[in-house]
């Protein structure tokens, strides 16, 4: 699909008016956007909210002078909930098991959560089969929206996991939970982009997987392109690189500052499985792995340490805040103390020299 789907919104109102001693009238006034034509490939998919569609506001703000407008918004890495993360969940009687350790209401503290949904959530397993093959079953549907997640890039190497129609059926569902979708593990036309304004600022998602084929750059340009053009911010999640390396490869590096340089304003990544560094180009800038959110990868360190990061924005600069997680049986803590002190530190030595010290500090400016 070389074009997003969108869904139509019609509002009306009532007007009144009484004029003293002459009788009443009524007024009613109706109007529907535009829609923009599309080709159909999602075409079993019919849902109140589509990738590329603008969602409604979310929070306040709206009175604030635009300069100083605050979003704050967090992104989370790779989330997986079949295998022994399905398992223990089951074992505990708990459906929120991947979430006890973090603090309550945690998520909602941002104004927006986004995170990597390492594949789809449907209800039959389907071909092809593969040696490693994700299904999530649809009850995580509703305790990814009760937690306090708002938006999934399913632009990864197991989002195809159960074909097609696993792929669909996992963004139907998302999206009548009102959740945001955007990515594709192979197309990379208007599949990948999704917007929403928070807090009176636009932001656009484009979601990328490399892992398994290139960016389809004459699809992926004009997309980033357009939506540059219309929001306030553009940020790509991408999936991509050599699993289990704490720093990027040059091929990563290339598509870092290709998506920058088409219009991208941040780009952040994923899939190694290890916590990566941070970067700046063009002043814009890269984290280039938030590694493993919820998985069951117990067998190594790295595998057990995930990164989530803040990213607030205001008078249109960017700030990074680097948030060390540990995995404890599939279940993320954030860290505090020295441990926390230590894991800054072990990210600076990992990231371009002239972040090091906002990276210890723990906030980067951009």
């Amino acid at each position: 699909m070389d074009a997003p789907l969108r869904s139509w919104r019609l509002s009306g109102a009532v007007c009144t008016g009484i004029a003293l001693g002459i009788g009443a009238w009524i007024g009613i006034l109706s109007f529907q956007p535009k829609v923009p034509n599309f080709r159909v490939l999602l075409h079993s998919l019919e849902r109140p909210m589509l990738a590329g569609a603008a969602s409604p506001i979310v929070g306040g703000g709206m009175d604030t002078p635009a300069q100083e407008i605050e979003a704050r918004l967090l992104f989370v890495g790779d989330i997986m909930l079949d295998r022994n993360v399905a398992y223990r969940t089951r074992q505990s009687g708990n459906p929120n098991y991947p979430f006890q350790k973090l603090p309550a209401g945690w998520f909602d503290s941002f104004d927006y959560a986004v995170g990597n949904l390492e594949g789809p959530v449907t209800d039959r397993r389907r071909s092809p089969e593969k040696s490693i093959d994700f299904i999530f079953d649809p009850s995580v549907v509703p305790v990814l929206k009760a937690q306090g997640l708002d938006a999934f890039s399913q632009a990864n190497n197991h989002a195809l996991d159960q074909g097609a129609a696993g792929y669909e059926d996992s963004v139907r569902r998302l999206r009548e939970a009102g959740l945001l979708v955007f990515g594709h593990q192979v197309l990379d036309g208007s599949l990948s982009l999704a917007t929403t304004t928070v807090r009176g600022v636009r932001f656009a998602f484009v979601g990328y997987n490399t892992t398994d084929n290139p960016i389809d750059k004459t699809q992926a340009g004009p997309v980033i392109q357009q939506a540059a053009r219309e929001v306030d911010f553009v940020i790509a999640f991408t999936h991509w690189g050599e699993e289990y390396k704490d720093r990027p490869q040059a091929g990563m590096i290339a598509d870092a500052h290709w998506l920058v340089d088409q219009g991208a304003d941040a780009v952040i990544g994923g899939h190694p499985h290890w916590a990566q560094g941070f970067s700046s180009y063009k002043g814009k800038p890269i984290a280039w792995s938030l590694g493993n959110f919820i998985f069951d990868q117990d067998w190594s360190v790295q595998t057990r340490q995930g990164l989530a990061v803040a990213f607030t924005v205001k008078g249109g600069k960017i700030t990074l805040e680097p948030i060390p997680l540990n995995i404890d049986q599939s279940r993320p803590t954030l860290l505090q103390g020295e441990e926390l002190i230590k894991r800054l530190q072990g990210l600076a030595n990992i990231s371009d020299e002239g972040l090091r010290d906002q990276i210890r500090a723990g906030k980067m400016e951009f």
